[in-house]
C-alpha cells in the first residue's frame, strides 16, 4: 500500500512502540490535518495523542466500523486472532516497513534478513560503504525505524526480521537470506510458517538474491540465485577469503571470532561484489568494523574470570557458533530462556564433546538443556544472577563465563539486551562468600 492510499482512509496504527510513535509522528507531518486511532495495550509513558483517538487493544474488536486500514508493528502477529477478523471484514492490514518501501527513492536497497547474524552482517556491511565513502543509511530491525531514515542516501542498507518479512509486498535491488533456523514459533504459530515467511523476501521479484550455499530451504524458492559459502564464489578456507579460485586476502585483521563471523564476512563480500566494489578494499575496511554488542562481546577480565556476553545467542545454533569460536577456553557455559520448542540435542552433544568447565542452565529451557547434557558437570538455578554468582565459585581463575543462552530473553527479561546489560552487571558485584 503506498503513501497516497492512506489520504482519504480511515487510519489505524496498532502497537505504539519505537516504531509505531515514530509511524505516527511521520504520518502526522505528511497529513497534518488528519487524524488516527490509536490501538495499544497501555498508555505509553508521556504519551500526547495530539487529538487522534485511542483504543485499548483489548477493546479493538468491538471499535472495527470506522476503520479502513492498519499499520501493524511488527511485535504483533500477523497470525493474531483480531487480524484475520479484520480482514475477513475487508480492513487493509499493512505495515511501515511496506509504506518505507513504497516511497521514492534513487538509492538502492539491500535487504538483509536470516535467524542468525543479520545485524551483524547489516551493520559490517553498512560500515564497509561509509569507510569506502559511500552515502549509506541502516535502517529496520537493527533499531532505526525506516520511515526515520532520511531521502537521498545512494544505499540503504535493511535489516529486516520474519515479523517484517511475513508480509512484505516490495522488491529490493540485493536481497540476503543468510540461514534459517528454529525460531519465534510464538509468532508464526509453526517452524514451517516461520520458514516460509523468511523465504518471502526471495519472492519479491528482487533484482538479485543471495543465499547460504549450505541452506538448502532456500535453493529451490527462486531461480538465478548467488551463494556465498560457495567453492565457486564467495568463501573462506584456512582464514583466507576466496572468489572462486581467486584469493581476496587473509583475515588476520578481521576482529570479530568464530567461523560463523567469517560466514557473515562472505555474505557481505557478496553484496559488495554484486555493487562491482573493489572486494580488497572492502575486506581491509571490514578490519575496523568492532562488531554489536551481547554477541560474544568480551567484557574482559573481572576479578579472577573472563566474562562474555552472547546474550543475542537466542536458539541453540547461535550458542553451537559461540562455543566453537571460544573452544579453546576454560569455558563456564551459563545457558537456557524462554521456551520456543527447539531442538537441544546438537548443542548438547558439543557441550560433551569440548570438555566445557560446567553448565548452568536456568529458566524456562534450563531443565531441558541440563537433562540432555551427559557427562559435563551440570548445575540448575532459577536466575540469571544466581547463575553468574555460582559460575564465580566454581569457574578455574583465569576462565571465561559465557552468557550464551540458546534460548529467548522473553519468559524473564525485556529483551536480550537487557538480558545481556543485567549478565554484565552482575559480573561486577563482589563474591560474598
Amino acid at each position: 500500500m503506498n503513501l497516497s492510499d492512506l489520504a482519504d482512509k480511515n487510519v489505524a496504527l496498532w502497537g505504539l512502540g519505537l516504531e509505531g510513535l515514530t509511524t505516527l509522528d511521520f504520518l502526522q507531518k505528511q497529513f497534518p490535518h488528519k487524524k488516527f486511532i490509536l490501538i495499544n495495550d497501555k498508555v505509553p509513558d508521556d504519551f500526547d495523542n495530539h487529538g487522534n483517538r485511542f483504543i485499548f487493544e483489548a477493546d479493538l474488536i468491538n471499535n472495527l466500523d470506522n476503520i479502513d486500514v492498519v499499520i501493524k508493528s511488527p511485535g504483533i502477529s500477523y497470525y493474531h486472532d483480531y487480524v484475520k477478523i479484520m480482514i475477513d471484514r475487508g480492513i487493509k492490514i499493512t505495515s511501515a516497513t511496506n509504506i518505507w518501501f513504497g516511497l521514492p527513492k534513487a538509492g538502492k536497497v539491500i535487504s538483509i534478513t536470516g535467524s542468525n547474524g543479520k545485524s551483524t552482517s547489516s551493520s559490517m556491511l553498512h560500515h564497509i560503504l561509509i569507510t569506502l565513502g559511500k552515502n549509506a543509511l541502516l535502517g529496520g530491525n537493527i533499531g532505526t525505524p525506516l520511515l526515520s531514515l532520511a531521502n537521498g542516501a545512494d544505499y540503504y542498507v535493511v535489516e529486516l526480521s520474519s515479523y517484517q518479512t511475513c508480509d512484505l509486498h516490495y522488491p529490493a535491488e540485493i536481497a540476503l537470506l543468510l540461514n534459517l533456523f528454529p525460531e519465534h514459533i510464538q509468532w508464526h504459530k509453526s517452524h514451517e510458517v516461520y520458514y516460509r515467511d523468511k523465504c518471502n523476501l526471495l519472492k519479491r521479484g528482487n533484482t538479485v538474491n543471495i543465499v547460504n550455499y549450505h541452506e538448502s530451504r532456500t535453493k529451490d524458492i527462486v531461480k538465478d540465485l548467488i551463494y556465498f559459502n560457495d567453492p565457486s564464489a564467495l568463501h573462506f578456507k584456512d582464514r583466507i577469503i576466496w572468489d572462486g579460485k581467486k584469493q581476496i586476502g587473509p583475515t588476520k585483521g578481521f576482529p570479530l571470532l568464530g567461523d560463523h563471523n567469517l560466514e557473515n564476512l562472505c555474505a557481505v563480500l557478496s553484496i559488495c561484489k554484486v555493487l562491482s566494489l573493489n572486494l580488497k578494499d572492502c575486506l581491509n575496511a571490514s578490519f575496523t568494523y568492532q562488531g554489536l554488542p551481547h554477541r560474544i562481546e568480551m567484557l574482559g577480565k573481572i576479578g579472577n574470570h573472563y566474562f562474555v556476553n552472547d546474550s543475542i545467542s537466542t536458539d541453540p545454533e547461535a550458542t553451537i557458533a559461540a562455543l566453537k569460536a571460544l573452544k579453546d577456553k576454560s569455558i563456564t557455559l551459563l545457558a537456557g530462556g524462554q521456551n520456543r520448542e527447539q531442538d537441544y540435542r546438537e548443542l548438547c552433544t558439543l557441550i560433551d564433546k569440548l570438555n566445557i568447565n560446567a553448565v548452568i542452565t536456568m529458566y524456562e529451557t534450563g531443565p531441558k538443556i541440563a537433562d540432555q547434557i551427559q557427562s559435563t558437570q551440570t548445575y540448575r538455578v532459577k536466575t540469571l544472577q544466581e547463575a553468574v554468582i555460582l559460575a564465580k565459585k566454581i569457574t578455574p581463575v583465569d576462565g571465561y563465563i559465557v552468557l550464551s543462552p540458546a534460548s529467548p530473553s522473553y519468559d524473564a527479561f525485556k529483551n536480550f539486551e537487557h538480558r545481556g546489560a543485567l549478565f554484565a552487571e552482575y559480573s561486577r558485584l563482589p563474591l560474598i562468600n
